[in-house]
């Protein structure tokens, strides 16, 4: 399994805005803390935002925070939500060719294993994933607000 650059600048992103504590953290700093292009991350800030986990002010002084419940996001979810396929092989695509489709049990053992693949990630949340502030102080960006 691999994830796209899509998916995993949005876990990073996500990561560094749960250890914002509410703080707001504008798009050039989390591009460059994330070292991404502002570009690259705005797709990914908006596919995030239309999940419901994070929220966007524009204007001075606009940025991303972590949407209410954001954080308790399970790691599986959402990446089955960003990730647009996760076929293990070409047997799971429509327009499959392989003459086996339909009829090969490898299909079934690479379908438990995507199936293994995710619930692992289901045991983790986003709030699991926040750095230390060791690390953050590291990437250039401080913790806002009480340290958990």
């Amino acid at each position: 399994m691999h994830l796209t650059r899509f998916s995993d600048i949005s876990l990073r992103a996500l990561m560094l805005l749960s250890s914002t504590d509410g703080g707001r953290v504008s798009t050039a700093e989390l591009a460059r803390r994330l070292h991404v292009s502002r570009d690259h991350l705005m797709k990914s800030l908006q596919a995030l935002a239309d999940l419901g986990l994070v929220e966007g002010t524009r204007g001075r002084g606009g940025g991303f925070t972590l949407a209410e419940g954001g954080a308790g996001m399970r790691l599986g979810t959402l990446v089955r939500a960003l990730e647009p396929n996760v076929a293990l092989a070409e047997c799971f695509l429509p327009a499959s060719t392989c003459p086996l489709t339909g009829h090969c049990r490898l299909a079934g053992a690479l379908e438990d294993a995507a199936e293994a693949f995710f619930a692992a990630l289901d045991r983790h949340t986003i709030a699991d994933l926040r750095p230390e502030s060791r690390t953050l102080v590291q990437l250039g960006g401080n913790r806002v607000g009480p340290h958990h």
